[in-house]
């Protein structure tokens, strides 16, 4: 079944699996030249695992587990929700290893979307993630760095009114460092985030080592099992829904497989296997570190902390133990913003290319090779959004944008199989892909179900971004913008021609 580009906007769908698309052929020839990897470069299944699960196992752990039990009120089931999550996170992963066998190459859902549905869809996938969830993600990462890093000298409660500014403010300056850094060299941002990124997981192995000590050395073994039972747990269904916000959250980076999947060894094989792998390998990592924080810590005070990690830290081995946890937990973050400010600035400069945002974006430094511009962009809007103050209203946005965009995959999903009559050598069965779609409705709508009002206000400013963009998305598709005739094109001419000039940009 071929569709017309001209007319819909969307690649063309080949009736035979494994043929390249003649779009993305012709789009990679106009960007840059992209060499096919030899045998030899394909990334095998171990590698494949690794990305995976370095994805998934974040810095989570140290931020939601409160959030997780205030919602769902009971140290039980707040295993079950770490556990459900990832059997979610594990389906959705098996549904685009799917997608990376039927539509092969690289490029994840900005490919999927634009080759069934269109590019307008693409666009405001491409928009949003841009403009909304990576900057989100990243003040949610700021916020944590500044909290675990004071916790280590006072008590002083920074989430509380008035003083949550300082949040804001410390959010806004650890941002400014991070994206100086990215101006400054590239490489040296990868350099940090390679080293910084061993203190993850040394958290996270010190968080069970610290739980095994103190369950070995604990004089009342009782009072630790009472606190995993399912005593107190809460039966409004949205609440339900909304503890589950802070664990799929933390599973995030399950699809990251499928923006390199063209280059992975024998995809039919590799790509389902090592999404099943690395998945299974995070729920053992975050029920790990639930049991251990809750073998520690009494279920009332991992409610109310807000650096949990620290508590765990400071109980099993006093001053020492939260100190190492603090650098452990603030050195994650650091990489993690480190590498939101990369990825975000080259997705800015992708939608430059594109025609989604100013031309003049899409420079780079010539001294630094840096897109010097489009990570000033990613500064500022990490700025308006280190405004809101509350942790959750955070979360809520992410998960909405995201799963906004995982429901149309697996929409698309099942367009290729009914539709287009694709047939992949790996299949999921049909009712997984239409479980997760009604899961993706459910879970977005939640927060507009309850009476709490950060999560209804933050669906509120959600939803209103999102229909400021999707026109944006639908109207930069028509030939009429990219007419020279224009204003806006114009406008933006002079000022890409005006940089250009300068001679410090390419």
């Amino acid at each position: 079944a071929v569709v017309s580009t001209q007319s819909t906007g969307r690649m063309p769908i080949n009736s035979e699996v494994g043929e390249s698309s003649p779009l993305i052929s012709r789009h990679t020839s106009e960007s840059a030249p992209e060499e096919i990897p030899a045998k030899s470069d394909k990334i095998k299944l171990f590698s494949c695992i690794s990305v995976a699960l370095s994805m998934m196992t974040g810095v989570g752990i140290f931020i939601f587990p409160n959030l997780v039990l205030q919602d769902i009120q009971s140290g039980g089931a707040s295993l079950l929700v770490w556990t459900g999550a990832g059997v979610i996170a594990l389906l959705a992963g098996l549904c685009y290893s799917e997608l990376s066998i039927a539509l092969p190459g690289s490029g994840g859902e900005l490919v999927y979307m634009q080759k069934v549905f269109g590019k307008a869809p693409a666009n405001l996938f491409l928009l949003t993630s841009a403009i909304e969830k990576y900057p989100a993600m990243t003040v949610i990462m700021t916020r944590t760095c500044f909290t675990y890093f004071m916790k280590c000298f006072t008590d002083f409660c920074f989430e509380c009114s008035p003083y949550q500014f300082v949040l804001s403010l410390a959010g806004i300056l650890i941002v400014v460092i991070a994206c100086s850094m990215a101006c400054y060299s590239t490489k040296l941002c990868t350099l940090a985030i390679n080293a910084l990124n061993f203190c993850k997981l040394a958290g996270i192995l010190l968080i069970i080592s610290f739980a095994v000590y103190v369950a070995i050395t604990a004089p009342d073994k009782h009072e630790i099992t009472e606190r995993f039972t399912l005593q107190n747990t809460t039966t409004h269904i949205p609440t339900i829904l909304l503890s589950l916000f802070g664990a799929i959250a933390s599973y995030e980076g399950w699809n990251a497989l499928n923006l390199v999947a063209g280059e992975v060894h024998d995809p039919q094989r590799t790509m389902p296997l090592a999404i099943t792998i690395a998945t299974v390998a995070a729920i053992v990592f975050y029920i790990s570190c639930n049991v251990a924080y809750l073998t520690v810590l009494p279920v009332e005070v991992m409610k109310s902390s807000s650096a949990v990690a620290l508590d765990l830290g400071r109980i099993a081995l006093g001053r020492c133990g939260q100190l190492l946890l603090s650098v452990c937990v603030v050195a994650s973050c650091l990489a993690t913003v480190l590498g939101l400010v990369l990825c975000n600035s080259r997705l800015l400069q992708r939608a430059a290319l594109d025609g989604q945002v100013p031309e003049f974006f899409k420079f780079t430094l010539i001294s630094t090779s840096t897109p010097i511009l489009s990570i000033i962009l990613h500064g500022c809007l990490c700025s308006i959004f280190a405004m809101i103050t509350s942790l959750e209203a955070l979360t809520t946005i992410v998960i909405i944008v995201s799963w906004l965009f995982y429901m149309l995959c697996f929409s698309a999903q099942l367009v290729l199989r009914y539709k287009h009559k694709l047939r992949p050598s790996f299949r999921v069965p049909a009712l997984i892909p239409i479980f997760l779609i009604l899961f993706s409705v459910i879970l977005m709508i939640s927060p507009a179900l309850t009476s709490t009002g950060k999560y209804r206000s933050s669906f509120t400013v959600t939803v209103i971004l999102l229909a400021v963009l999707t026109p944006i998305s639908i109207v930069s598709t028509l030939p009429s913008l990219q007419s020279p005739d224009n204003r806006l094109v114009q406008t933006s001419e002079r000022l890409t021609r005006y940089i250009s000039s300068s001679g410090s940009f390419s």
